[in-house]
């Protein structure tokens, strides 16, 4: 969860998901999957109208939303970084076990064309991947 300075959940551990019930949330527009992921967590806190004060089309915008102080917003950490570097007017904080999640996946289909090339960008994207707070599954996962 990404909050400008001086919320009351910036900097927190263990946020229950509850807590997604009185906030101001800030989202990426339609058609964005991590957008329906965020308003999916918000249903499972029991949140079920979720308004929305406002969107962005992209990640750095939504991030200077917040940091503008229009709310909050969710972001994967593996944005952490990144976002956090742009702005020093944010606050990270996350969600109590069981932490929300996702899965990313690179599919292709058997006996692509290019088969052997999507097989060098499976391998690169595993490399890069790595460092970051991810679990990465080898092939045939």
């Amino acid at each position: 969860m990404f909050t400008p300075l001086g919320h009351r959940l910036g900097g927190r551990e263990g946020i229950p998901r509850e807590a997604l019930r009185a906030l101001n949330l800030l989202l990426l527009d339609e058609g964005h999957c991590l957008r329906d992921q965020a308003l999916d967590i918000c249903r499972e806190a029991g949140r079920e109208d979720v308004p929305v004060t406002t969107t962005a089309a992209g990640l750095a915008t939504l991030v200077q939303l917040v940091a503008g102080g229009l709310g909050v917003t969710l972001l994967p950490r593996t944005a952490l970084k990144v976002e956090t570097t742009r702005s020093n007017q944010l606050l990270t904080g996350s969600f109590a076990d069981p932490v929300p999640t996702r899965r990313i996946a690179l599919a292709m289909r058997t006996g692509a064309a290019r088969g052997a090339e999507y097989g060098e960008l499976a391998g690169a994207l595993r490399e890069a991947l790595r460092p970051l707070p991810v679990r990465v599954l080898d092939e045939g996962a």
